[in-house]
């Protein structure tokens, strides 16, 4: 018997033609995205999750959860708004045509 090996890639590359799929990994990577900008923040500023937190008025479990990119309790922006201030940052949003993708 041969096996025919399949690199993440393809796999995922296949996934992403299912548009109810592609929605949630979007949004799975967004939230993932803020999970790592937090911590590269608060790390830069020198604090621990626990100044942080008070800082931004949130529990620190809070912070945890969301720097780990847990989402089974996603972050309001209220929340990630408040984590920015308290790191002397402000949240901009932009919008720009998506690019074509590549069919295989």
């Amino acid at each position: 018997m041969k096996f025919k090996y399949v690199t993440f890639d393809e796999i995922r590359a296949r996934q992403l033609k299912d548009p109810e799929f592609r929605v949630i990994y979007e949004e799975h990577k967004f939230y993932l995205q803020i999970a790592r900008l937090v911590s590269t923040l608060r790390i830069k500023a020198n604090l621990t999750q626990a100044e942080l937190a008070k800082k931004a008025k949130i529990s620190q479990p809070m912070l945890a959860r969301l720097e780990k990119g847990d989402l089974s309790r996603t972050p309001t922006y209220n929340t990630i708004a408040k984590i920015l201030k308290a790191l002397d940052y402000v949240i901009s949003i932009s919008v720009e045509k998506a690019k074509k993708r590549k069919t295989a």
